[in-house]
């Protein structure tokens, strides 16, 4: 009885261990290639929205720069919005929250 126990908790704790593992870097790959995806698009957008305020483009480094805080900052709007979702949708229900 004790030995079935024991099996049957391995058993789940692999299952969790793969599951976790599949599903980790399922999504780590799946937001890279969502980021990674428009890169030149949107460094061109904020060039070309610097040369239309400023007159002048901004240097490479500093589009770099600026992109860099784009990515970084992606996943705390994702945490912000999850975190509102509920509330809001709570308040004002859930069709004005679309």
């Amino acid at each position: 009885m004790r030995a079935l126990r024991r099996l049957a908790q391995g058993r789940v704790l692999l299952l969790t261990i793969c599951a976790a593992g599949i599903g980790g870097t399922f999504q780590f790959g799946y937001n890279l290639s969502i980021i990674n995806a428009p890169t030149l698009y949107v460094q061109e957008f904020t060039n070309e929205t610097w040369r239309t305020r400023t007159g002048q483009p901004l240097p490479d480094h500093l589009v770099l720069l600026v992109w860099s805080l784009i990515v970084s900052l992606y996943p705390l709007g994702g945490l912000l919005g999850a975190l509102l979702a509920g509330p809001l949708a709570v308040t004002l229900g859930r069709s004005p929250c679309w």
